[in-house]
């Protein structure tokens, strides 16, 4: 276009390629890691931290084996809390799994036992 060389021809065979179809590609979710089926529900719920700290969320869906929850305010939670959902019955400990800004999964465990003196 800006250049001074002559223009050339444009060779119409590599230009359009090989006439074989190219195959697209198909992407395919990941299989499913969840233990069990998830309910979706809208609770409001707290969570509390071993040092006192107290958190409202909604749970947005929950299983047998977890749940998912989403904050009202950005933060980070400590890897093992307590949640309390008096409308749905719920009432346990869990580790966090993943977080982000405002949502985070949660996985059910079994309350520590304290050890003896």
């Amino acid at each position: 276009m800006f250049s001074s060389r002559t223009k050339a021809k444009v060779d119409l065979d590599r230009a359009q390629g090989s006439s074989a179809p190219v195959p697209i590609p198909i992407l395919r979710p990941r299989a499913e890691q969840r233990k069990g089926e998830r309910k979706g529900v809208w609770c409001v719920c707290s969570i509390y931290s071993e040092d006192g700290a107290t958190w409202e969320a909604i749970i947005l869906d929950v299983s047998k084996s977890g749940a998912r929850i989403r904050r009202r305010t950005r933060g980070t939670l400590p890897r093992i809390v307590k949640i309390k959902a008096s409308r749905i019955g719920l009432h346990r400990f869990a580790r966090v799994v993943w977080q982000t800004t405002f949502d985070a999964g949660l996985e059910f465990i079994a309350p520590a036992k304290k050890k003896p003196r």
